[in-house]
């Protein structure tokens, strides 16, 4: 497997990974590095640093929890973990031994970049010609429950540890059975039943935002739509 692709896969669980779960999903390869909330949503202070991950010990039912060792960077070289603060830093730039990670076992981190080779076999990525081994679809061919059952594939890949997908392939896959959606064609569902796109979209163009935050089908309809009926601001 790609390790881009594999890191990809691993990142597409938004941040729910942690770095004992980081470091099963890659086989138990040592070191890596990863970045917690690296969106800045808690705060941009984290979008400049990263640990470099070089022991870890699981613990707990399933090992699921545990201690990380590591080293602090900040701007991708060493530094002290509090920059003003070095007395308090659980890791120094002149450490030589890795030191406990804060928050290891919790959620939010995103994996950078892995340095070492596995031990284990890492977590699989499935792709459009796997069959899957385990779960609602256990059986099926990924081409056909990509088809059959998208919103699945979604919850799966966001939601669950068991599955790991290559959600570009997979989309790419479906996008090539979607049929367009036209302004003349007909809702066959819901408060619109038997109406045009065009005609909700000019009656009703928040039912079709609403429509399309729902199902991702309609998103193309909505954003054209959107042009042709949304008033330009008043001068």
């Amino acid at each position: 497997m790609n390790i881009l692709k594999q890191i990809k896969a691993i990142n597409q669980k938004g941040l729910s990974n942690s770095l004992i779960s980081i470091y099963y999903n890659i086989g138990r390869a040592l070191p890596f590095r990863a970045q917690r909330f690296p969106d800045g949503r808690i705060s941009d202070w984290y979008r400049s640093q990263f640990v470099e991950v070089h022991e870890v010990k699981p613990s707990g039912k399933g090992g699921k929890y545990g201690h990380a060792y590591g080293f602090h960077y900040r701007n991708g070289e060493r530094a002290d973990a509090y920059e003003n603060e070095p007395e308090i830093s659980w890791c120094l730039k002149t450490d030589t031994e890795p030191k406990s990670i804060p928050c290891a076992a919790c959620g939010s981190w995103v994996l950078l970049d892995i340095l070492g080779e596995p031990t284990a076999e890492p977590a699989k990525v499935y792709r459009i010609n796997d069959v899957l081994e385990k779960g609602k679809h256990k059986g099926k061919p990924l081409s056909e429950v990509v088809l059959s059952d998208w919103n699945w594939i979604k919850w799966a890949n966001e939601n669950t540890e068991q599955f790991l997908f290559d959600m570009d392939e997979l989309t790419e896959e479906r996008n090539k059975h979607i049929k367009p959606i036209l302004p003349d064609d007909i809702l066959t569902f819901g408060k619109y039943n038997g109406k045009s796109f065009k005609y909700i979209a000019e009656n009703d163009l928040n039912y079709l935002e609403w429509l399309a935050s729902k199902n991702e089908d309609y998103i193309k309809i909505y954003e054209s739509l959107k042009k042709e009926f949304t008033l330009p601001p008043e001068q």
